[in-house]
Protein backbone atom coordinates (compact mmCIF):
# COMPACT_ATOMS: atom_id res chain seq x y z
CA UNK A 1 0.00 0.00 0.00
CA UNK A 2 1.00 3.73 -0.30
CA UNK A 3 2.41 5.91 -3.15
CA UNK A 4 5.54 3.19 -3.77
CA UNK A 5 5.17 -0.28 -5.11
CA UNK A 6 6.17 -2.97 -3.30
CA UNK A 7 9.17 -4.57 -3.01
CA UNK A 8 8.02 -7.31 -5.28
CA UNK A 9 6.85 -4.96 -7.80
CA UNK A 10 9.99 -3.30 -8.41
CA UNK A 11 12.24 -6.24 -7.76
CA UNK A 12 10.23 -7.65 -10.74
CA UNK A 13 10.51 -4.57 -12.90
CA UNK A 14 14.78 -4.42 -12.28
CA UNK A 15 16.00 -5.75 -15.40
CA UNK A 16 13.01 -6.56 -18.64
CA UNK A 17 15.17 -9.03 -19.54
CA UNK A 18 15.76 -11.40 -16.09
CA UNK A 19 12.39 -10.97 -15.21
CA UNK A 20 11.31 -14.80 -15.74
CA UNK A 21 14.73 -15.43 -13.58
CA UNK A 22 13.53 -13.02 -10.63
CA UNK A 23 10.00 -14.44 -10.42
CA UNK A 24 9.30 -18.01 -8.31
CA UNK A 25 10.28 -20.39 -10.34
CA UNK A 26 7.08 -22.87 -10.43
CA UNK A 27 7.36 -25.86 -9.59
CA UNK A 28 10.36 -27.64 -7.13
CA UNK A 29 13.24 -25.35 -7.16
CA UNK A 30 16.70 -26.28 -8.79
CA UNK A 31 19.23 -26.54 -6.58
CA UNK A 32 21.69 -25.11 -9.21
CA UNK A 33 22.16 -21.50 -9.93
CA UNK A 34 23.86 -18.12 -8.85
CA UNK A 35 22.80 -15.81 -6.07
CA UNK A 36 21.97 -12.40 -7.08
CA UNK A 37 22.40 -9.17 -5.88
CA UNK A 38 20.58 -6.11 -6.42
CA UNK A 39 21.17 -2.49 -5.40
CA UNK A 40 18.16 0.34 -4.75
CA UNK A 41 18.79 3.22 -6.37
CA UNK A 42 16.83 5.92 -5.33
CA UNK A 43 15.61 9.05 -7.62
CA UNK A 44 15.52 12.74 -6.03
CA UNK A 45 11.52 12.28 -6.67
CA UNK A 46 11.34 9.59 -3.45
CA UNK A 47 11.28 6.69 -5.75
CA UNK A 48 13.34 4.60 -6.86
CA UNK A 49 14.42 1.27 -8.84
CA UNK A 50 16.40 -2.17 -8.69
CA UNK A 51 19.33 -2.36 -10.46
CA UNK A 52 21.39 -5.68 -11.04
CA UNK A 53 24.30 -5.19 -9.25
CA UNK A 54 25.57 -8.78 -9.39
CA UNK A 55 24.53 -11.53 -11.23
CA UNK A 56 26.74 -14.16 -9.54
CA UNK A 57 27.10 -12.75 -5.46
CA UNK A 58 29.05 -14.85 -2.86
CA UNK A 59 27.80 -13.77 0.44
CA UNK A 60 29.25 -14.94 3.68
CA UNK A 61 30.04 -14.24 7.52
CA UNK A 62 32.98 -14.20 8.80
CA UNK A 63 34.59 -13.52 12.24
CA UNK A 64 36.12 -9.95 12.38
CA UNK A 65 38.28 -11.28 15.04
CA UNK A 66 39.31 -14.82 14.07
CA UNK A 67 43.20 -13.92 13.69
CA UNK A 68 43.80 -11.53 16.48
CA UNK A 69 41.97 -12.37 19.42
CA UNK A 70 42.97 -15.18 21.60
CA UNK A 71 40.19 -14.82 24.41
CA UNK A 72 37.60 -16.41 21.89
CA UNK A 73 35.27 -13.75 21.24
CA UNK A 74 33.56 -13.19 18.00
CA UNK A 75 32.73 -10.51 15.80
CA UNK A 76 30.66 -10.97 12.99
CA UNK A 77 30.41 -9.59 9.29
CA UNK A 78 28.39 -9.89 6.32
CA UNK A 79 30.39 -10.07 3.11
CA UNK A 80 29.33 -10.44 -0.39
CA UNK A 81 32.06 -11.21 -2.74
CA UNK A 82 31.47 -9.54 -6.35
CA UNK A 83 29.35 -7.46 -4.78
CA UNK A 84 31.71 -4.55 -2.72
CA UNK A 85 29.69 -5.25 0.65
CA UNK A 86 31.04 -5.54 3.80
CA UNK A 87 29.03 -4.55 7.08
CA UNK A 88 28.76 -5.42 10.38
CA UNK A 89 26.14 -7.64 11.39
CA UNK A 90 23.59 -6.13 13.91
CA UNK A 91 20.16 -4.59 14.15
CA UNK A 92 21.24 -1.68 11.54
CA UNK A 93 21.03 -4.56 8.58
CA UNK A 94 17.47 -3.83 9.48
CA UNK A 95 16.57 -6.86 7.04
CA UNK A 96 13.51 -8.65 5.85
CA UNK A 97 13.50 -12.21 4.53
CA UNK A 98 11.17 -13.09 2.41
CA UNK A 99 10.91 -16.69 2.30
CA UNK A 100 8.41 -17.29 -0.22
CA UNK A 101 10.46 -15.07 -2.98
CA UNK A 102 13.58 -16.41 -1.39
CA UNK A 103 15.12 -12.84 -1.08
CA UNK A 104 16.59 -10.69 1.65
CA UNK A 105 16.38 -7.29 1.66
CA UNK A 106 18.57 -5.08 3.96
CA UNK A 107 21.01 -1.57 4.61
CA UNK A 108 24.48 -1.26 4.41
CA UNK A 109 26.50 2.05 4.00
CA UNK A 110 23.54 3.76 3.58
CA UNK A 111 22.56 1.66 0.88
CA UNK A 112 19.74 -0.60 0.15
CA UNK A 113 20.29 -3.92 -1.20
CA UNK A 114 18.52 -7.26 -1.56
CA UNK A 115 19.93 -10.94 -2.01
CA UNK A 116 18.00 -13.55 -4.48
CA UNK A 117 18.53 -16.72 -3.93
CA UNK A 118 18.86 -19.88 -6.38
CA UNK A 119 16.44 -22.03 -4.22
CA UNK A 120 14.68 -22.66 -1.09
CA UNK A 121 17.30 -24.11 0.76
CA UNK A 122 20.16 -21.71 -0.06
CA UNK A 123 17.46 -19.11 1.26
CA UNK A 124 16.75 -20.75 4.62
CA UNK A 125 20.44 -21.85 5.05
CA UNK A 126 21.72 -18.02 5.00
CA UNK A 127 18.52 -17.03 6.99
CA UNK A 128 19.46 -19.79 9.93
CA UNK A 129 23.57 -17.73 9.62
CA UNK A 130 22.16 -14.17 9.47
CA UNK A 131 20.03 -15.01 12.57
CA UNK A 132 22.75 -16.60 14.34
CA UNK A 133 25.38 -13.82 13.51
CA UNK A 134 22.97 -10.88 14.77
CA UNK A 135 22.19 -13.33 17.94
CA UNK A 136 26.03 -13.40 18.96
CA UNK A 137 26.81 -9.76 17.77
CA UNK A 138 24.49 -8.77 20.37
CA UNK A 139 24.15 -11.52 23.57
CA UNK A 140 27.76 -12.99 23.14
CA UNK A 141 27.11 -16.41 23.27
CA UNK A 142 26.20 -18.79 20.90
CA UNK A 143 22.68 -19.12 19.75
CA UNK A 144 21.55 -22.18 20.92
CA UNK A 145 18.56 -23.32 23.03
CA UNK A 146 20.32 -22.93 26.71
CA UNK A 147 21.47 -19.32 25.74
CA UNK A 148 18.17 -18.77 24.78
CA UNK A 149 16.75 -19.53 27.69
CA UNK A 150 19.03 -17.65 29.93
CA UNK A 151 18.69 -14.85 27.66
CA UNK A 152 14.82 -14.62 26.94
CA UNK A 153 13.09 -16.60 29.63
CA UNK A 154 9.93 -17.28 28.56
CA UNK A 155 10.20 -16.18 25.45
CA UNK A 156 13.14 -18.16 24.59
CA UNK A 157 11.12 -20.27 21.63
CA UNK A 158 10.21 -16.86 20.00
CA UNK A 159 13.03 -14.72 19.66
CA UNK A 160 16.06 -15.61 17.67
CA UNK A 161 14.47 -18.97 17.78
CA UNK A 162 15.43 -21.74 14.97
CA UNK A 163 12.02 -23.80 14.87
CA UNK A 164 9.90 -21.21 12.19
CA UNK A 165 7.08 -23.51 12.18
CA UNK A 166 4.87 -20.43 14.34
CA UNK A 167 6.41 -17.35 12.73
CA UNK A 168 4.33 -17.28 9.33
CA UNK A 169 0.82 -18.41 11.09
CA UNK A 170 -1.85 -15.37 11.73
CA UNK A 171 -1.52 -14.20 15.21
CA UNK A 172 -5.62 -15.04 15.97
CA UNK A 173 -7.06 -18.26 16.91
CA UNK A 174 -9.72 -19.63 14.25
CA UNK A 175 -12.93 -18.44 16.17
CA UNK A 176 -10.85 -14.91 16.93
CA UNK A 177 -9.88 -14.47 12.95
CA UNK A 178 -13.35 -14.92 11.69
CA UNK A 179 -14.78 -12.37 14.32
CA UNK A 180 -12.02 -10.24 13.13
CA UNK A 181 -12.64 -10.40 9.59
CA UNK A 182 -16.33 -9.66 10.05
CA UNK A 183 -15.49 -6.42 11.82
CA UNK A 184 -12.20 -5.81 9.40
CA UNK A 185 -12.26 -2.15 8.30
CA UNK A 186 -12.36 -1.80 4.62
CA UNK A 187 -9.68 -2.34 2.16
CA UNK A 188 -10.60 2.04 1.22
CA UNK A 189 -7.67 3.63 3.73
CA UNK A 190 -8.64 6.74 5.44
CA UNK A 191 -8.47 10.04 3.34
CA UNK A 192 -7.60 13.52 4.70
CA UNK A 193 -10.21 15.58 4.17
CA UNK A 194 -9.25 19.34 4.87
CA UNK A 195 -6.50 21.41 6.99
CA UNK A 196 -8.43 21.72 10.16
CA UNK A 197 -5.58 24.46 11.15
CA UNK A 198 -2.55 26.96 10.21
CA UNK A 199 -0.90 28.64 12.22
CA UNK A 200 1.92 31.12 10.63
CA UNK A 201 5.39 30.06 10.72
CA UNK A 202 6.48 32.98 13.60
CA UNK A 203 3.97 31.46 15.95
CA UNK A 204 4.60 29.22 18.56
CA UNK A 205 5.37 25.86 16.89
CA UNK A 206 2.67 23.04 17.61
CA UNK A 207 3.91 19.89 19.71
CA UNK A 208 1.33 17.57 20.92
CA UNK A 209 -2.22 17.06 20.98
CA UNK A 210 -4.42 16.21 23.81
CA UNK A 211 -7.61 14.28 22.38
CA UNK A 212 -10.91 14.64 24.13
CA UNK A 213 -13.78 12.38 24.49
CA UNK A 214 -16.04 15.61 25.12
CA UNK A 215 -16.46 18.33 23.03
CA UNK A 216 -12.93 19.58 23.27
CA UNK A 217 -9.76 19.21 22.09
CA UNK A 218 -6.27 21.07 22.93
CA UNK A 219 -3.64 21.81 20.68
CA UNK A 220 -0.12 22.09 22.40
CA UNK A 221 2.28 25.15 21.65
CA UNK A 222 4.65 25.72 23.46
CA UNK A 223 2.81 27.52 26.56
CA UNK A 224 -0.51 27.98 24.88
CA UNK A 225 -2.94 25.67 24.29
CA UNK A 226 -5.48 25.86 21.52
CA UNK A 227 -9.11 24.42 22.12
CA UNK A 228 -10.51 22.54 19.11
CA UNK A 229 -14.06 21.23 18.62
CA UNK A 230 -14.70 17.28 18.12
CA UNK A 231 -17.28 16.88 14.73
CA UNK A 232 -19.74 14.29 14.16
CA UNK A 233 -18.17 12.00 11.13
CA UNK A 234 -14.79 12.50 12.90
CA UNK A 235 -12.28 15.34 12.67
CA UNK A 236 -11.82 18.82 14.54
CA UNK A 237 -12.07 22.16 13.91
CA UNK A 238 -10.62 25.00 15.45
CA UNK A 239 -13.02 27.09 18.30
CA UNK A 240 -10.57 29.95 17.83
CA UNK A 241 -9.92 29.86 21.90
CA UNK A 242 -6.49 30.01 23.05
CA UNK A 243 -5.78 29.96 26.57
CA UNK A 244 -1.98 29.92 28.92
CA UNK A 245 -2.24 27.90 32.35
CA UNK A 246 -0.86 30.75 35.18
CA UNK A 247 -1.11 31.13 39.19
CA UNK A 248 -4.30 32.37 40.81
CA UNK A 249 -3.66 35.83 41.46
CA UNK A 250 -2.75 36.39 45.03
CA UNK A 251 -0.22 33.02 45.18
CA UNK A 252 -2.99 30.55 46.39
CA UNK A 253 -0.60 27.85 44.18
CA UNK A 254 3.29 27.12 44.85
CA UNK A 255 5.45 26.73 42.67
CA UNK A 256 7.47 24.30 44.31
CA UNK A 257 6.50 22.33 48.02
CA UNK A 258 10.28 21.28 48.41
CA UNK A 259 12.37 23.22 51.45
CA UNK A 260 15.52 20.66 50.80
CA UNK A 261 18.49 22.54 49.86
CA UNK A 262 19.32 20.01 47.82
CA UNK A 263 16.41 21.31 45.92
CA UNK A 264 17.23 24.55 45.95
CA UNK A 265 17.90 25.21 42.56
CA UNK A 266 15.32 23.37 40.88
CA UNK A 267 12.51 25.05 43.14
CA UNK A 268 14.02 28.45 41.82
CA UNK A 269 14.15 27.42 38.38
CA UNK A 270 10.51 26.24 38.78
CA UNK A 271 9.44 29.45 40.49
CA UNK A 272 11.32 31.14 37.36
CA UNK A 273 9.05 29.47 34.79
CA UNK A 274 5.92 29.38 36.41
CA UNK A 275 5.98 33.21 36.94
CA UNK A 276 5.59 33.56 33.04
CA UNK A 277 3.44 30.05 32.64
CA UNK A 278 5.31 26.96 31.09
CA UNK A 279 5.66 24.30 28.46
CA UNK A 280 4.13 21.19 29.92
CA UNK A 281 6.24 17.95 29.57
CA UNK A 282 3.03 16.15 29.97
CA UNK A 283 -0.69 16.78 29.77
CA UNK A 284 -3.37 14.56 31.63
CA UNK A 285 -7.02 15.54 30.69
CA UNK A 286 -9.02 14.58 34.55
CA UNK A 287 -12.58 15.20 36.37
CA UNK A 288 -14.87 14.78 33.35
CA UNK A 289 -11.95 16.81 31.05
CA UNK A 290 -12.43 20.07 32.77
CA UNK A 291 -9.23 19.92 34.41
CA UNK A 292 -5.79 18.63 33.93
CA UNK A 293 -2.29 17.53 35.44
CA UNK A 294 0.55 18.67 34.37
CA UNK A 295 4.48 18.02 34.64
CA UNK A 296 7.35 20.09 33.79
CA UNK A 297 10.66 19.17 32.26
CA UNK A 298 12.70 21.67 34.97
CA UNK A 299 10.75 19.81 37.82
CA UNK A 300 10.06 16.07 38.28
CA UNK A 301 9.15 15.83 41.65
CA UNK A 302 5.98 18.53 41.15
CA UNK A 303 2.10 18.14 39.43
CA UNK A 304 0.33 20.87 38.25
CA UNK A 305 -3.60 20.38 38.41
CA UNK A 306 -5.31 23.62 36.35
CA UNK A 307 -8.94 24.53 36.22
CA UNK A 308 -9.80 24.34 32.29
CA UNK A 309 -12.92 26.00 32.44
CA UNK A 310 -11.35 28.99 34.05
CA UNK A 311 -7.65 28.93 32.54
CA UNK A 312 -5.79 28.97 35.66
CA UNK A 313 -3.10 26.40 37.58
CA UNK A 314 -5.21 25.98 41.00
CA UNK A 315 -2.92 23.75 42.99
CA UNK A 316 0.99 22.46 43.00
CA UNK A 317 1.63 19.10 44.51
CA UNK A 318 4.74 17.48 45.55
CA UNK A 319 4.97 13.97 44.77
CA UNK A 320 6.31 12.38 48.04
CA UNK A 321 6.32 8.71 49.55
CA UNK A 322 7.08 8.67 53.28
CA UNK A 323 7.73 12.66 53.39
CA UNK A 324 10.49 12.26 51.17
CA UNK A 325 10.00 14.13 47.63
CA UNK A 326 10.69 11.40 44.21
CA UNK A 327 10.85 12.16 40.57
CA UNK A 328 7.94 11.45 38.44
CA UNK A 329 8.38 11.53 34.20
CA UNK A 330 5.30 10.27 33.12
CA UNK A 331 1.59 10.11 33.81
CA UNK A 332 -1.18 7.79 32.86
CA UNK A 333 -4.77 7.60 33.54
CA UNK A 334 -5.93 4.73 36.12
CA UNK A 335 -8.25 2.84 33.09
CA UNK A 336 -8.91 3.89 29.75
CA UNK A 337 -11.81 6.09 30.17
CA UNK A 338 -10.90 7.76 33.65
CA UNK A 339 -10.59 11.81 32.37
CA UNK A 340 -14.32 11.18 31.29
CA UNK A 341 -15.28 10.61 34.94
CA UNK A 342 -14.75 12.47 38.26
CA UNK A 343 -11.57 9.60 38.86
CA UNK A 344 -9.36 11.26 41.42
CA UNK A 345 -6.25 8.49 40.86
CA UNK A 346 -3.70 8.53 38.40
CA UNK A 347 -0.26 6.44 37.61
CA UNK A 348 3.04 8.07 37.66
CA UNK A 349 6.40 6.57 36.52
CA UNK A 350 10.25 6.70 36.64
CA UNK A 351 12.97 4.99 35.58
CA UNK A 352 12.61 2.23 38.53
CA UNK A 353 9.23 3.45 40.02
CA UNK A 354 5.81 2.24 38.83
CA UNK A 355 2.92 3.77 41.64
CA UNK A 356 -0.55 5.38 41.94
CA UNK A 357 -1.01 8.50 42.90
CA UNK A 358 -4.39 10.61 44.15
CA UNK A 359 -4.89 14.25 44.12
CA UNK A 360 -7.63 13.70 46.77
CA UNK A 361 -6.39 13.78 50.46
CA UNK A 362 -7.80 10.91 52.78
CA UNK A 363 -10.81 13.17 53.75
CA UNK A 364 -11.97 12.77 50.12
CA UNK A 365 -11.68 16.09 49.26
CA UNK A 366 -9.61 17.71 46.25
CA UNK A 367 -7.00 19.18 47.85
CA UNK A 368 -7.06 23.47 46.69
CA UNK A 369 -4.07 24.08 48.95
CA UNK A 370 -0.19 23.34 48.67
CA UNK A 371 0.69 19.21 50.05
CA UNK A 372 1.67 16.51 48.76
CA UNK A 373 0.30 13.88 46.94
CA UNK A 374 -1.54 10.29 48.71
CA UNK A 375 1.03 7.66 47.19
CA UNK A 376 -2.16 4.87 47.15
CA UNK A 377 0.74 2.36 46.49
CA UNK A 378 3.44 1.03 43.90
CA UNK A 379 6.60 -0.82 43.53
CA UNK A 380 10.10 0.85 43.82
CA UNK A 381 12.92 -0.81 42.29
CA UNK A 382 16.07 -1.11 43.51
CA UNK A 383 17.54 -0.40 40.07
CA UNK A 384 17.60 -2.14 36.22
CA UNK A 385 13.90 -1.65 35.00
CA UNK A 386 14.62 1.28 33.14
CA UNK A 387 11.34 1.92 32.34
CA UNK A 388 9.80 4.75 29.67
CA UNK A 389 6.29 4.63 29.02
CA UNK A 390 3.17 2.68 30.31
CA UNK A 391 -0.65 2.65 29.05
CA UNK A 392 -4.03 0.94 30.59
CA UNK A 393 -6.97 -0.54 29.27
CA UNK A 394 -10.77 -0.59 30.28
CA UNK A 395 -10.12 -2.33 33.34
CA UNK A 396 -6.87 -1.11 34.17
CA UNK A 397 -4.92 -3.26 33.36
CA UNK A 398 -1.36 -1.77 33.12
CA UNK A 399 1.70 -2.14 29.98
CA UNK A 400 5.07 -0.57 30.93
CA UNK A 401 7.83 -0.05 28.37
CA UNK A 402 11.52 -0.07 29.24
CA UNK A 403 14.94 0.67 27.70
CA UNK A 404 15.87 -2.84 27.06
CA UNK A 405 12.40 -3.34 25.16
CA UNK A 406 11.15 -5.15 27.37
CA UNK A 407 7.57 -5.17 28.56
CA UNK A 408 5.91 -5.96 31.60
CA UNK A 409 1.95 -6.52 32.21
CA UNK A 410 0.57 -5.54 35.83
CA UNK A 411 -3.00 -6.14 36.46
CA UNK A 412 -5.59 -3.83 38.19
CA UNK A 413 -4.83 -4.39 41.74
CA UNK A 414 -1.59 -4.14 42.44
CA UNK A 415 1.55 -2.41 41.03
CA UNK A 416 3.96 -4.39 43.10
CA UNK A 417 4.54 -6.96 40.64
CA UNK A 418 4.54 -7.93 36.70
CA UNK A 419 2.30 -10.75 36.05
CA UNK A 420 3.99 -11.43 32.65
CA UNK A 421 7.44 -9.92 31.73
CA UNK A 422 8.38 -10.26 27.78
CA UNK A 423 12.03 -9.74 26.85
CA UNK A 424 12.54 -7.40 24.26
CA UNK A 425 15.28 -7.04 21.05
CA UNK A 426 17.43 -4.59 22.93
CA UNK A 427 15.63 -1.29 21.23
CA UNK A 428 13.92 1.17 23.53
CA UNK A 429 11.05 1.35 23.52
CA UNK A 430 9.39 4.85 23.56
CA UNK A 431 5.59 4.40 23.83
CA UNK A 432 3.22 1.89 24.31
CA UNK A 433 -0.50 1.24 24.28
CA UNK A 434 -3.29 -1.28 25.30
CA UNK A 435 -6.54 -2.04 23.27
CA UNK A 436 -9.70 -1.07 25.61
CA UNK A 437 -10.25 -5.22 25.99
CA UNK A 438 -6.58 -5.64 27.11
CA UNK A 439 -6.37 -8.47 24.61
CA UNK A 440 -3.04 -6.56 22.68
CA UNK A 441 -0.34 -4.76 23.38
CA UNK A 442 1.83 -1.91 20.97
CA UNK A 443 5.00 -1.06 21.57
CA UNK A 444 6.70 1.40 19.73
CA UNK A 445 10.84 1.42 19.13
CA UNK A 446 12.74 3.88 16.86
CA UNK A 447 12.71 1.10 13.57
CA UNK A 448 9.67 -0.83 14.08
CA UNK A 449 6.33 -1.21 16.39
CA UNK A 450 6.21 -4.48 18.14
CA UNK A 451 2.39 -6.18 18.51
CA UNK A 452 1.93 -8.60 21.37
CA UNK A 453 -1.25 -10.89 22.40
CA UNK A 454 -1.50 -11.04 25.75
CA UNK A 455 -4.51 -13.71 25.41
CA UNK A 456 -3.55 -17.50 25.82
CA UNK A 457 -4.48 -20.75 26.74
CA UNK A 458 -3.38 -22.41 29.68
CA UNK A 459 -2.17 -25.49 31.01
CA UNK A 460 -5.32 -26.39 31.95
CA UNK A 461 -7.06 -25.92 28.26
CA UNK A 462 -8.52 -22.55 29.73
CA UNK A 463 -8.61 -18.83 27.84
CA UNK A 464 -6.45 -16.88 30.69
CA UNK A 465 -4.62 -13.06 29.92
CA UNK A 466 -0.93 -11.88 30.85
CA UNK A 467 -2.12 -9.21 32.72
CA UNK A 468 -3.53 -11.42 35.03
CA UNK A 469 -1.40 -14.61 35.56
CA UNK A 470 2.19 -15.39 33.87
CA UNK A 471 1.61 -16.03 30.15
CA UNK A 472 4.86 -17.51 29.47
CA UNK A 473 5.81 -18.99 26.45
CA UNK A 474 1.99 -19.72 25.39
CA UNK A 475 1.19 -16.67 23.67
CA UNK A 476 1.11 -16.12 20.29
CA UNK A 477 4.79 -14.87 18.06
CA UNK A 478 4.53 -11.25 18.56
CA UNK A 479 4.96 -9.51 15.23
CA UNK A 480 6.88 -6.44 13.95
CA UNK A 481 5.17 -3.65 11.88
CA UNK A 482 7.76 -2.08 9.81
CA UNK A 483 8.57 0.01 6.86
CA UNK A 484 9.41 -1.57 3.69
CA UNK A 485 13.40 -0.89 2.76
CA UNK A 486 12.36 1.11 0.19
CA UNK A 487 10.24 3.71 2.19
CA UNK A 488 12.88 3.94 4.83
CA UNK A 489 14.61 5.87 1.73
CA UNK A 490 11.57 7.74 1.71
CA UNK A 491 11.20 9.02 4.96
CA UNK A 492 15.53 9.48 5.28
CA UNK A 493 15.79 6.89 8.00
CA UNK A 494 13.58 8.46 10.47
CA UNK A 495 12.26 7.33 13.96
CA UNK A 496 8.84 5.92 14.66
CA UNK A 497 7.13 8.05 17.42
CA UNK A 498 3.66 7.35 19.06
CA UNK A 499 2.29 4.29 17.88
CA UNK A 500 -1.64 4.12 18.89
CA UNK A 501 -4.84 2.04 18.69
CA UNK A 502 -7.93 3.79 17.42
CA UNK A 503 -9.12 5.33 20.81
CA UNK A 504 -12.46 3.58 22.45
CA UNK A 505 -13.80 3.48 25.58
CA UNK A 506 -16.55 0.75 26.41
CA UNK A 507 -17.05 -2.79 25.31
CA UNK A 508 -18.17 -3.95 22.48
CA UNK A 509 -16.24 -1.95 20.44
CA UNK A 510 -13.10 -3.11 18.30
CA UNK A 511 -10.31 -1.21 17.50
CA UNK A 512 -10.15 -0.75 13.61
CA UNK A 513 -6.56 1.10 12.72
CA UNK A 514 -2.53 1.08 14.23
CA UNK A 515 -1.04 4.82 13.40
CA UNK A 516 2.48 5.93 14.43
CA UNK A 517 4.58 9.26 12.96
CA UNK A 518 7.67 8.72 11.09
CA UNK A 519 9.59 11.94 10.14
CA UNK A 520 7.47 13.68 7.58
CA UNK A 521 4.79 10.50 7.25
CA UNK A 522 2.44 9.22 9.28
CA UNK A 523 2.02 5.35 8.81
CA UNK A 524 -1.50 3.62 9.49
CA UNK A 525 -1.84 -0.06 9.39
CA UNK A 526 -5.22 -1.91 9.30
CA UNK A 527 -5.33 -3.52 12.75
CA UNK A 528 -7.52 -6.28 11.82
CA UNK A 529 -5.52 -7.37 8.94
CA UNK A 530 -2.44 -7.84 11.01
CA UNK A 531 -4.46 -9.74 13.51
CA UNK A 532 -5.19 -12.49 11.02
CA UNK A 533 -3.23 -12.49 7.95
CA UNK A 534 -0.06 -14.79 7.92
CA UNK A 535 2.81 -13.40 6.76
CA UNK A 536 6.19 -14.76 4.47
CA UNK A 537 8.42 -12.13 6.20
CA UNK A 538 10.83 -12.40 9.12
CA UNK A 539 12.84 -9.86 10.49
CA UNK A 540 14.96 -8.73 13.33
CA UNK A 541 14.96 -11.40 16.28
CA UNK A 542 13.41 -13.98 13.52
CA UNK A 543 10.28 -12.40 14.07
CA UNK A 544 6.98 -12.13 11.45
CA UNK A 545 6.95 -8.96 9.84
CA UNK A 546 4.04 -6.85 8.52
CA UNK A 547 4.66 -4.65 5.76
CA UNK A 548 1.04 -3.78 4.33
CA UNK A 549 0.50 0.10 5.27
CA UNK A 550 -0.67 3.57 4.08
CA UNK A 551 2.38 6.24 4.07
CA UNK A 552 0.80 9.42 4.01
CA UNK A 553 3.73 12.35 3.14
CA UNK A 554 3.59 16.15 4.88
CA UNK A 555 5.04 18.83 4.19
CA UNK A 556 7.03 19.42 7.76
CA UNK A 557 7.94 17.00 10.16
CA UNK A 558 4.72 15.01 12.09
CA UNK A 559 5.12 15.96 15.67
CA UNK A 560 1.64 13.96 16.87
CA UNK A 561 -0.43 12.02 15.59
CA UNK A 562 -4.21 10.90 17.19
CA UNK A 563 -7.10 9.47 17.11
CA UNK A 564 -10.75 11.06 17.31
CA UNK A 565 -12.86 9.13 20.19
CA UNK A 566 -15.14 6.66 17.84
CA UNK A 567 -18.10 7.85 19.68
CA UNK A 568 -18.20 10.42 16.99
CA UNK A 569 -17.88 8.08 13.94
CA UNK A 570 -21.37 7.68 12.43
CA UNK A 571 -20.34 3.92 10.84
CA UNK A 572 -19.00 2.04 13.18
CA UNK A 573 -16.48 0.39 11.20
CA UNK A 574 -14.53 3.84 10.30
CA UNK A 575 -12.18 5.90 12.02
CA UNK A 576 -10.85 9.77 12.17
CA UNK A 577 -7.05 10.91 13.07
CA UNK A 578 -5.65 14.19 13.12
CA UNK A 579 -1.78 14.78 12.38
CA UNK A 580 -0.29 17.55 13.61
CA UNK A 581 3.34 19.39 12.14
CA UNK A 582 4.75 22.28 13.94
CA UNK A 583 2.58 24.81 11.74
CA UNK A 584 -0.91 22.89 10.43
CA UNK A 585 -3.57 20.19 11.50
CA UNK A 586 -4.98 17.39 9.96
CA UNK A 587 -8.20 15.42 9.30
CA UNK A 588 -7.52 11.93 8.42
CA UNK A 589 -11.33 9.86 8.04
Amino acid sequence: MGANQSTEEVLDAVNQADVDKLAPTPGPAKEGGATKLYKYIATPSGEGNWELASAAAKPRFYDALEDANASGKKDFFLEIEQGDVDVHVDADLNYVLDVKQRRITFHANGTIYALRFPHDAACRAFGEQLNDALFYNQYGVENDDDSRAKVFEDSAGTLFSKNTDRMFEPMETDADAEEARDAATPDKPMTERRCAKDAEKDEDAINGIIMGAGENNFLMRGRRFDVLRNVEGGGVEDKGISFSLTPLAGGAATPSLSTRKTRGTAAAVEADAFSGGFTPSKVLLTHGERRMNLLTPDNRHVLHHADIEVGKIVSTFSFQKDAVDIPIVEIASDYKAAQMEEHSQFLGLDQNRLCRWDIRDRRGVVQEAPAGLDYVGGKDYSRGTNFTCMATSGDGFVAVGAKDGRIRLYNSKTLTQAKTSIPGLGAPITAIDVTYDGKWVLATTDHYLMLVKTTYIDDKGRPSNGFESRMGGRGAVPRLLRLKPEDGIRTQGAKFTKGKFTWITEGGQSERWVVAGCGRFSVTWNFAKIRTAGTDSIGYGGLPTSMDYVLRAKEEEVVDVAFVHQKYMRDVDQAAMVVATPHSLFNLA
